[in-house]
C-alpha cells in the first residue's frame, strides 16, 4: 500500500505527530510498550525533505535521531493546541472530579455502585451542572484547601 501526501498535508501530519508524541511522552517516561509510536514518530520525520519541510525537521546522526526544529514549533499552532486542550481538560476533569466527590458523598459508594447507569448519570447530573456554573462563573475564585 502506498499513501500520497501533499506538502500541507504533510505538514497536518507531522503537527499531528508531535501532538500526539507531547501526549504520549508527556508523563511516560520510559514506557517500552510505547516504542511503536517514536518509531512510527521517526519514521514520518524521516520523510521532511521529500516534502520540502526540512526546515521543520533535523536529524541527529550520532544518534539516529530525527526531531522537530525550534522553528516548527514557532511557525506551527502545536503549543496552541496543546494548551487549549490542557486547559479544556482541566476544566472537565475539575468539574467532575469534584461533582463525584460530592455524589459519593451524597449515596455512598456501595449506594452508587448499586445504581443502574441510567440512575446514576441521571442522579451525578445536578452535581455536575453545579460545577459547571461555579467555575463558569467564577473560576478558581472560590477555591480554598483547608489544612
Amino acid at each position: 500500500m502506498k499513501i500520497e501526501f501533499t506538502p500541507e498535508q504533510y505538514e497536518t501530519l507531522l503537527k499531528s505527530t508531535a501532538i500526539s508524541s507531547w501526549m504520549i511522552n508527556a508523563f511516560n517516561e520510559g514506557d517500552e510498550e510505547l516504542n511503536s509510536y517514536a518509531e512510527l514518530e521517526q519514521y514520518i520525520l524521516s520523510f521532511a525533505k521529500d516534502f520540502g519541510k526540512q526546515e521543520f525537521v533535523d536529524y541527529d546522526a550520532a544518534d539516529n535521531v530525527y526531531f522537530p526544529t525550534r522553528k516548527f514549533e514557532d511557525q506551527t499552532d502545536i503549543f496552541d493546541i496543546i494548551s487549549d486542550y490542557d486547559n479544556e481538560l482541566f476544566w472537565d476533569e475539575l468539574i467532575h472530579r469534584m461533582a463525584r466527590r460530592d455524589f459519593l458523598q451524597e449515596y455512598g459508594e456501595t449506594g452508587v455502585a448499586s445504581m443502574a447507569i441510567e440512575e446514576r448519570i441521571e442522579k451525578e447530573a445536578p452535581y455536575i451542572s453545579k460545577y459547571e456554573e461555579v467555575f463558569t462563573n467564577q473560576g478558581l475564585e472560590n477555591i480554598d484547601i483547608r489544612p
